[in-house]
């Protein structure tokens, strides 16, 4: 019995190694919008503790038609957000997707999401491994 679940437990924390190609997601959320809002916006944070760089080149979810990566930055002082191929994650570092930074960009659903609601993501890397996360949506006005 003691073999049966030491194989067991073995499977699965192999099966976490290999998801997402060794990558770690902590801290999925997505900012709840107003009603009639025509765009969300969504956060995380994503851990590599591998000894290569890896890049997240696309995002998907059930939930919405369209995710797209992008960046808030500020050009002559005037706040932009630009479109990004993909987001780099360096070797044994982690990328914030956070509120004036890198982040998730969805076209509302056609049911408006509120606090308490569960969006699924499937985040795509450019060594053909993908990683699904839950992300949680919070009002944070």
């Amino acid at each position: 019995m003691t073999q049966l679940i030491f194989a067991l437990l073995l499977c699965a924390c192999m099966s976490l190694a290999a998801a997402g190609g060794g990558l770690l997601v902590k801290h999925a959320w997505v900012r709840e919008a107003p009603t009639g809002a025509s765009m969300m916006a969504a956060y995380l944070e994503i851990e590599n503790p591998t000894g290569r760089d890896i890049a997240l080149v696309s995002v998907d979810s059930p939930t919405f038609a369209h995710v797209m990566l992008h960046r808030s930055v500020t050009v002559d002082g005037v706040a932009r957000m630009l479109h990004k191929d993909s987001i780099t994650v360096p070797a044994h570092s982690a990328v914030a997707l956070e509120p004036g930074s890198y982040h998730l960009m969805m076209p509302a659903p056609p049911t408006h999401l509120v606090a308490g609601d569960k969006v699924q993501f499937v985040l795509h890397f450019a060594d053909g491994s993908s990683l699904t996360v839950t992300a949680e949506v919070k009002n944070m006005r």
